[in-house]
């Protein structure tokens, strides 16, 4: 209910019972009776779905500051390390890791907290919620990662920046959510973590023992592993919203996964 329409609710409430009060007492009749139904009436039409701008909007708003925050990192990682000489190879695995932790925190928050079942109990059932958080954090890391990708990709081409970065961040966000998925509620985002920091590591000893594979010349190799993370990414998204409609009481959802 938003602010203005509670506000108005509650004020008819009020003069409703303040007039009971007063007939109780004089046996005059409740004058305030028809403002009363009326303000029920408009709330019981409003549409028991709000549209999914608005359960967007609201997930952008209740996002954790630690999300920001490491979003944050990363652009100011970029930067810095645009002039500084930082190996791209490295430095794409490292990027694509913390856009991972970051989103992986948000997306999966609501099962590590056991707050789900709260949420399928609401108009935005769970099923809802998770899908407008991998899409708000989805397009908020996609533009990052163009962002990044152009500021870091001094003499690399930016689609081949793009993808060493995309790649890694698809492969974590994946595998966070496989993992998130099969352990217990309560370690849901420690799993999801640790599979990125895991991504991470298997990144930094490619690029440790052998670094020619993020030179300019294996565009095609990390343009087709971009997209088979894509795809794994895509599956384990489905599997993750289908986990939070086993529990959601409500058949509206922003995505028909079933």
């Amino acid at each position: 209910m938003r602010r203005s329409e509670r506000q108005a609710l509650e004020a008819s409430l009020r003069s409703h019972f303040h007039h009971v009060d007063e007939s109780l007492a004089t046996d005059e009749p409740m004058g305030s009776r028809e403002r009363l139904v009326a303000a029920l009436a408009a709330q019981a039409a409003r549409p028991a779905w709000p549209g999914w701008p608005y359960v967007a909007a609201v997930q952008v708003r209740y996002m954790g500051a630690m999300c920001w925050a490491l979003h944050l990192v990363v652009v100011l990682a970029a930067f810095a390390a645009a002039g500084a000489g930082v190996s791209y190879g490295l430095l794409a695995g490292a990027l694509a890791a913390v856009l991972a932790l970051a989103s992986l925190s948000e997306a999966t928050r609501s099962r590590s907290c056991s707050m789900a079942e709260l949420e399928a109990s609401c108009a935005v059932n769970a099923q809802s919620v998770a899908c407008a958080r991998l899409v708000v954090l989805g397009c908020i890391d996609a533009l990052l990662i163009v962002v990044v990708s152009g500021l870091v990709a001094s003499g690399y081409s930016l689609w081949l920046m793009a993808a060493q970065i995309g790649a890694p961040y698809l492969l974590a966000v994946a595998s966070g959510l496989a993992v998130a998925r099969r352990v217990s509620s309560s370690d849901a985002t420690v799993g999801a973590m640790a599979s990125a920091a895991l991504v991470f590591a298997a990144c930094l000893g490619l690029y440790l023992v052998l670094p020619e594979a993020f030179g300019a010349t294996s565009g095609a190799i990390w343009l087709g592993a971009a997209a088979s993370a894509g795809v794994f990414a895509c599956i384990e998204g489905r599997r993750w919203l289908r986990a939070a409609a086993g529990i959601s009481a409500s058949p509206q959802v922003l995505l028909d996964v079933n």
